[in-house]
């Protein structure tokens, strides 16, 4: 099914409620309670693991959980972020696991490298939130994070056999108003075969010596943050 908007979510868990209770609950609340709406096509979960940011000088996300939907229209995804449904079937029920109301980063997702995955995977997913180098025009921005940077990333040695996904998300424009406004100027999604094939990309000298010093050349790294979680499926 063609996919045409993806919409992240980035949470905050309330802060007396200890981040592997608050990914229980979470996940036990989706089963229970899923996001059924014209137009998804998937639904993951990302839950937090725990370390800092393996990017050099970014620092680790203020979030505990990720959720990434696709949709086919971007149009899809703003009826249900205005909808009666969003409010009252999704966030309702999930707000009490909440310090405030979910950010959300949005835009058309460009599908990067791909690799199937097997059984034996465990899937790893690295979410990067990149700010934009204010000295670029947000098209030069784009260009090179999804071009140029993208390249750098995948060329190192094995990489292309740890990594199983890269998509790159630019973000124009604001989410949609009943989200938390971000200053990112997208999502960046690198999902590893697992928690060891991530450390060792970041460990490698490839990724010291080439991609890391291309970061600041289109980024402004003290602004950015990553994610690390664990990816689940809901779809």
């Amino acid at each position: 099914m063609p996919v045409a908007y993806k919409l992240t979510l980035l949470l905050k868990r309330q802060p007396e409620l200890p981040l592997e209770e608050f990914s229980r609950s979470w996940l036990e609340l989706e089963r229970a309670k899923p996001l059924i709406s014209p137009g998804l096509v998937q639904y993951v979960f990302n839950r937090a693991l725990p370390g800092g940011s393996p990017i050099a000088g970014a620092a680790a996300s203020p979030y505990d959980g990720v959720v990434e939907t696709w949709w086919t229209r971007k149009n899809d995804a703003a009826d249900w972020a205005v909808s009666r449904g969003f409010e009252e079937s999704w966030l309702a029920p999930r707000f009490g696991l909440l310090a405030e109301r979910p950010a959300a980063v949005g835009g058309a997702p460009q599908l990067i490298w791909e690799l199937e995955q097997t059984e034996a995977m465990t899937p790893v997913t690295a979410i990067v939130l990149p700010v934009a180098r204010r000295s670029l025009r947000f098209d030069e921005f784009v260009e090179h994070w999804t071009s140029s940077h993208a390249a750098l990333a995948l060329g190192g040695p094995g990489t292309k056999d740890r990594v199983i996904r890269l998509e790159d998300t630019p973000a124009p424009i604001a989410a949609p108003s009943r989200f938390t406004r971000t200053r990112y100027d997208g999502v960046g999604a690198v999902t590893f075969a697992s928690a060891e094939a991530l450390a060792a990309e970041f460990a490698s000298e490839y990724y010291r010596d080439v991609v890391a010093p291309d970061e600041p050349r289109f980024t402004d790294i003290s602004t950015s943050a990553v994610f690390v979680g664990e990816r689940i499926d809901l779809t």
